[in-house]
């Protein structure tokens, strides 16, 4: 058996603080949601890509690409800003949408767990990027049940047999995250 060459997908700011997307193209892929990017980087994934790698695989994807609510790279996630930088949110937004259009993705997987209290604005942030995907027709996964505070597991130090759940994101926007959707 053959394996094909690694194409890398890796958008991020000038001076690498910034990562908007990480992964692999294929030829059916899906996208992951986490909170914040860490400093991984193409040939140099850390325990949570290769996580989201091995569980995409599993449900039978030969290509992910992996997104977050906040592309401000920290490896502590108390080390985020503390005051939401609008104009990156927007770019974020657009950049996820774009690739998920060129990439023809259409699952997203979110994949934050209860990171996404750590800061008032990752629930707007959130918000904004389910906005911007509502007319894509995404279906939206998750693994194993939420969290108890309902919100979609992290994928760290999950097996890689975990198979897709179908996630009612106008629910969780309305009655978790306590907006209108």
């Amino acid at each position: 058996m053959t394996t094909r060459p690694i194409e890398w997908i890796y958008l991020n700011n000038g001076d690498n603080k910034i990562r908007y997307a990480l992964g692999e193209k294929g030829n059916r892929m899906v996208a992951c949601i986490g909170v914040n990017p860490s400093t991984a980087e193409p040939d140099k994934l850390d325990n949570t890509l290769s996580s989201v790698k091995r569980i995409a695989i599993f449900n039978e994807y030969d290509g992910w690409v992996m997104f977050n609510v906040y592309p401000q790279r920290a490896t502590d996630i108390s080390n985020l800003d503390f005051e939401v930088n609008d104009q990156v949110v927007q770019e974020n937004t657009a950049i996820i949408k774009r690739t998920i259009i060129e990439h023809k993705i259409d699952t997203v997987w979110l994949a934050f767990g209860d990171l996404i209290e750590y800061r008032p604005y990752l629930h707007s942030c959130l918000l904004d990027l389910f906005d911007a995907l509502k007319e894509l027709g995404i279906k939206w996964k998750i693994i194993l049940n939420p969290t108890q505070k309902g919100h979609p597991r992290h994928p760290l130090y999950k097996a890689s047999a975990n198979g897709f759940i179908d996630f009612d994101m106008p629910r969780y926007v309305k009655e978790v995250l306590k907006f209108k959707a």
